[in-house]
């Protein structure tokens, strides 16, 4: 699959969950399509799982750290989950939380480097808290 039509298939099978409330920071999209283009050949699994991940994010909310090797990120301010994207030649976080009416927000994406138990949040914690406020601040902007 060449970039362009990755690409296209990510707004594609993104859309159906923005329809349903779900919402993404540009740079947890940025992120995301750097993944992508870093994990050439691999766009069909990745894509497969992140439709799994979302769906258990409508499904389970925020009991979505008991799916599929998903996990709440300890020791800050509010509760961000981490969802593993995971196959033979690539391993990648999402990172995400839920506002006050339980709408899903995606943060940030991260290639984990393999061998790691427990995966270090520490230098997360500043983005996801700037990120966070920043949609919030959106959303209070676009709110009639």
């Amino acid at each position: 699959m060449n970039k362009k039509d990755a690409l296209l298939k990510l707004v594609q099978g993104l859309e159906e969950y923005l329809q349903q409330g779900f919402r993404f920071h540009s740079l947890f999209m940025k992120d995301f399509k750097k993944l992508l283009s870093d994990a050439s050949g691999n766009e069909k699994e990745i894509f497969a799982l992140l439709v799994k991940q979302l769906n258990f994010v409508k499904e389970l909310k925020n009991q979505v750290y008991t799916a599929d090797g998903n996990e709440i990120i300890r020791y800050l301010d509010r509760e961000y989950y981490s969802l593993h994207l995971s196959g033979k030649n690539f391993n990648l976080r999402l990172l995400m939380t839920f506002d006050e009416e339980n709408t899903p927000i995606f943060l940030a994406a991260f290639y984990e480097r393999s061998g790691k138990r427990a995966s270090d949040y520490t230098q997360w914690k500043p983005v996801l808290a700037n990120r966070y406020a920043e949609m919030q601040e959106i959303s209070e902007h676009s709110t009639p």
